[in-house]
C-alpha cells in the first residue's frame, strides 16, 4: 500500500498528486490517505473512479517536480458498530427462549 497524509478536505474531497496516483497504479498497490487522525483506503480496484477537476499544472516548491491532482471522494473508516447487532441478537435470543 502507498501511504499519502493530506492536510485539506476541500468541499469532501483530498487531492492527491498524479505522480503518487499512477505509481498505484503502476504497481498495482492500494492508497492509503490519511488526514489527522483520520484515514481511509482506496483499494487498487477502485483508484480508476478517481477524478480531475482541474488541468492546472503545479511547480513543487522543494524541487523541480511539477504534478497535477487527483481527486477522491473524502470517506474515512469509521468503526462498526457493534451494539447495534447484540442489541438484535438479543431480542432474537429471547423470542426463541418464549418459544
Amino acid at each position: 500500500m502507498i501511504k499519502v497524509e493530506v492536510t485539506k478536505i476541500w468541499l469532501g474531497k483530498v487531492s492527491i498528486r498524479d505522480y503518487v496516483y499512477k505509481k498505484a497504479l503502476k504497481t498495482k498497490q492500494s492508497l492509503g490517505i490519511t488526514h489527522g487522525k483520520e484515514f481511509m483506503i482506496i483499494p487498487y480496484e477502485n483508484l480508476k473512479k478517481a477524478k480531475q477537476y482541474t488541468k492546472t499544472i503545479i511547480k513543487s516548491k522543494f524541487n523541480d517536480k511539477s504534478y497535477t491532482l487527483i481527486d477522491f471522494e473524502w470517506k474515512p473508516y469509521k468503526q462498526p458498530d457493534t451494539t447495534q447487532g447484540t442489541l438484535w441478537e438479543n431480542t432474537n435470543q429471547k423470542k426463541l427462549e418464549s418459544i
